[in-house]
């Protein structure tokens, strides 16, 4: 016992040390320089450990008298106690405030910088037929005009109208426009401030007209604007701004904050006559227990002027946004007309703003609920670095890099900005057009290791030069991102990455990009994987993983010298690859060597091939999931299809492979090669496509782990995206219908070819030619064009009309039977695609693929009638 009793002694003592070191080496030791801040603290206290501040603008006005301390290379720290910091103004660090200063929450607590104040106290009301809580604000809060709600993490929506789906602009009114077609300053606007609506979908009288706002979707971006007059009768609706792009007639729009819409739990409206705020609650709450934050505030800091600033552990969140205005460096035409940003979102302000500063950087910081950009580097802003940061739910833009485009040594120009293992989620909330990360300007980037998803416009956009002027951009290295469920049907013309200009040392390379979709609808186009745009040129994109996107994986407008090298595309709604849709020989827009190229369906492999000297094609992989080897290639942008023995013939692909890649489930997304893999054989060089995305057993913001995401989660087939996500009709009732018409069909064959042989095998013979007319001009042509698809529609029509009237007797009734049959059956089947389309929004092709193949369905059951009356006839009754 004694024995055992020392045993112990000794480990206690051998122990010890270790217990002890262990907690400090997790403290943080004060250094003689810091400062500390609290939410409890005061602003005139000592700013120790025990005497905390209690803002940080009284530690940034601190710390302006430790300049001298800074200069002898000594360690200046503001250590933030964990708690709320509400601002009611912006911080501003200027070239006065002492440089190399780092703001981090103290050992790991949880520190937020919020720009909204408390609202309690409530009343319960009853309004619209819901259960409401309202507040009658006090104009000496300062919370009496705001346009941002928050209740604990979450910011609440206003009503909108309809609640759900869209109108459609009925007419413009060019009377009304700023210039016209001869006079414009650009071709894609008109500068319209007003547009005619369906007057049936202005049945509600709008409370505050002045303050509901009208939403237009359209192009590549969505105009806001607020309504400043509304005609029930001819449904005229008048703008508070001119329109950035052209309004047409299938732009789709509807409005928010409208008070008749208040009824779902968790919206509510802000009545600024009264200073009245209306709440539906959630279950479970009461009106003297609730309590939401307000925010009117658009930006929390900005720095300017001074350098080696760093955030770490901080949350940036609740501020409120603005309708943007044009800066002062936009064109003229802009500023003078308050026409917004024809692209991106990019007047938007930042909540968080860098300018004329070095070696600024955030690690571990969030970037939350926010009515503006989440961080954004502008002029001057070079060796900056963001790290670790978690962007969520923001207005507009995750992280904006742009200077000017001037020379390199230009003091306004950015450089060497670096974004690593950042999560970007639900960016656009506000402004749709948004990008998850945008480079306009920038010498010199590093944008790596991201997760980006949940937005409505492109993912990372780099380049702002459309053509081949003089480009301040080069050097940029996007490597290494997952991206993933972008676009989503609502705007046009994106891709998960997104490129400009010349851009000489550009790298793209280990990207994996799925689920890129744009408007599905009339007018709607472009959700591309991986999109070189006007004057994309010098680029090398390689070691991408690039599939179920509703258009093509890669991309090219125009440009010059790309090399596409080792990728991957695969499975993508329109085809693998569009080598460019303008033609400028003689140079090639891209090489595209060593890549394998997967389709399914008969989707081309490659689109826009103009001609031998439009693109390279060497050494390509190429296989379709469904046909094999029968592979299909595409001289327009989908039309004029030609397959792979007159590619070769025509010059178009050199040494390419056909054969199964050998992935190891494709179905199910998993690209891994299996060790057979004939890709193998060649020069594809593998890679491991987990490494896209953060980095694994790191964290991200405050706790986040890094590397959660597979490269392949949330995958949905591109297909699904041409009818918006709704229920399609092909997948479940055109099976139906085929199996109980084949079944009917085969019933009347047997019993006619007993009764009337020659009749039936006549009849058979031409309901089979209107099936597979019908299945060929759909796979072939329908989707790409709508011609083609048209005169397969006569066709088939043409051939339904004349099965019943085989075997009639001769004479005009016939032929009088055949044009009535002809036009009555042309007329049901265009209504319903027209229904299909229009109503029930199920994808153009989808619904193509349904009205032919029910069309042949329909010829099959008249040669199925047919039999029935040879049988007739042949029992000495006339056919008519």
């Amino acid at each position: 016992m004694k024995t055992h009793a020392g045993f112990l002694c000794v480990l206690l003592c051998l122990l010890l040390p270790a217990v002890l070191i262990l907690p400090a080496a997790a403290v943080t030791v004060p250094d003689k320089n810091d400062i500390f801040v609290s939410p409890d603290g005061d602003d005139s206290a000592a700013g120790t450990a025990e005497a905390p501040l209690k803002t940080v603008f009284a530690a940034k006005e601190r710390l302006r008298a430790l300049k001298g301390a800074a200069d002898k290379g000594e360690t200046v720290h503001v250590w933030l106690r964990g708690g709320r910091y509400e601002f009611t103004d912006t911080l501003y660090f200027t070239a006065d405030d002492l440089p190399e200063v780092t703001y981090s929450a103290y050992n790991g607590e949880e520190v937020v910088f919020s720009g909204a104040g408390e609202i309690k106290d409530f009343t319960e009301e009853t309004v619209n037929g819901t259960r409401v809580f309202t507040k009658t604000l006090d104009p000496a809060s300062g919370l009496t005009d705001f346009k941002s709600l928050f209740r604990g993490d979450e910011q609440l929506p206003v009503p909108r109208y309809p609640a759900e789906g869209y109108f459609t602009v009925k007419a413009t009114c060019p009377e009304d426009d700023l210039w016209t077609e001869e006079d414009t300053p650009w071709d894609f606007t008109r500068g319209q401030r007003s547009f005619y609506a369906d007057p049936a979908d202005l049945a509600v009288d709008f409370t505050n007209p002045g303050d509901v706002q009208v939403r237009i979707l359209h192009y590549w971006h969505d105009e806001l604007m607020y309504l400043t007059g509304i005609d029930r009768d001819s449904g005229k609706i008048g703008l508070s701004r001119p329109s950035s792009m052209l309004i047409r007639d299938i732009d789709r729009y509807y409005f928010e904050n409208v008070f008749e819409a208040l009824d779902s739990p968790g919206e509510w409206y802000l009545d600024r006559q009264k200073n009245k705020l209306y709440y539906v609650p959630r279950d479970g709450e009461t009106a003297d227990g609730a309590v939401l934050k307000a925010s009117a505030l658009e930006r929390l800091i900005e720095i300017d002027g001074v350098s080696g600033i760093a955030f770490e552990g901080i949350r940036f969140t609740e501020t409120d946004w603005n309708v943007p205005v044009p800066g002062e460096w936009e064109s003229d035409w802009r500023a003078e007309n308050d026409v917004d940003a024809l692209q991106a979102a990019l007047d938007v302000k930042g909540a968080v703003t860098v300018k004329h500063a070095e070696n600024v950087s955030f690690k571990n910081c969030e970037f939350t609920n926010l009515g503006a950009d989440g961080l954004k580097f502008t002029e001057g802003a070079r060796h900056c670095r963001v790290d670790s940061c978690l962007f969520r739910n923001l207005a507009a833009t995750g992280v904006f890099i742009g200077g000017t485009n001037g020379l390199p040594d230009d003091p306004d120009t950015a450089a060497d900005i670096t974004v690593t293992n950042c999560v970007v989620n639900g960016y656009g909330r506000k402004f749709f057009c948004a990008i998850g990360i945008h480079i306009t300007f920038c010498d010199g980037a590093q944008i790596s290791r991201n997760e980006i998803s949940d937005g409505y416009y492109t993912a990372i956009s780099c380049g702002w030069v459309w053509g081949y002027s003089y480009h301040l951009t080069k050097n940029v290295k996007i490597t290494d991102n997952l991206i993933y469920n972008i676009g989503q049907g609502w705007l046009s013309d994106m891709g998960g990455i997104y490129m400009l200009g010349i851009q000489p040392g550009t790298v793209l390379s280990g990207n994996v990009i799925h689920n890129v979709a744009a408007d599905p609808g009339e007018g709607g186009y472009g959700g591309w994987g991986i999109y070189l745009d006007e004057g994309s040129s010098r680029m090398l994109v390689e070691n991408n993983l690039v599939f179920c996107c509703g258009s093509q994986g890669l991309n090219i407008h125009y440009g010059e010298g790309n090399i596409f090298r080792n990728n991957i595309s695969a499975l993508n709604s329109e085809g693998q690859v569009s080598v460019g849709s303008r033609g400028e020989e003689p140079h090639a827009t891209a090489f595209y060597y060593d890549n394998i190229f997967l389709t399914d369906g008969g989707a081309p492999v490659y689109v826009y091939m103009n001609s031998p000297g439009h693109f390279y094609d060497n050494g390509n992989l190429m296989w379709d999931l469904e046909k094999g080897g029968k592979l299909q290639f595409a001289k327009g942008g989908n039309a004029d299809r030609i397959g792979f023995d007159a590619a070769v013939r025509e010059g178009f692909l050199h040494n390419t492979a056909v054969a199964d890649p050998g992935f190891a489930d494709p179905e199910n997304y998993d690209f891994t090669l299996t060790e057979d893999s004939p890709a193998l054989a060649l020069n594809f060089k593998p890679w491991d496509y987990d490494n896209a995305g953060t980095v694994k057993g790191s964290v991200v913001g405050f706790g986040l782990k890094g590397g959660g995401t597979a490269y392949n989660d949330s995958v949905t087939p591109a297909a699904a995206y041409e009818g918006k996500g709704s229920f399609s009709v092909s997948s479940v009732l055109l099976p139906a219908a085929i199996a109980l018409g084949a079944l009917v069909a085969a019933f009347w064959l047997v019993v006619s070819l007993l009764r009337a042989p020659v009749t039936a095998l006549l009849n058979l013979v031409v309901s089979a030619a209107g099936i597979l007319l019908g299945r060929f001009v759909y796979v072939s042509f329908v989707h790409w064009s709508p011609i083609a698809y048209a005169c397969g529609l006569v066709a088939l029509c043409c051939a339904a009309a004349a099965l019943p009237l085989c075997g009639t007797k001769k004479g005009r009734r016939p032929v009088i039977g055949f044009i009535i049959r002809s036009v009555l059956i042309f007329a049901l089947f265009t209504g319903t695609t027209i229904l299909l389309n229009n109503v029930l929004h199920i994808g153009e092709a989808n619904v193509m693929s349904v009205v032919l193949t029910a069309l042949a369905l329909y010829g099959a059951v008249c040669a199925a009638g047919n039999f029935a009356g040879a049988w007739k006839s042949r029992s000495g009754s006339d056919e008519s």
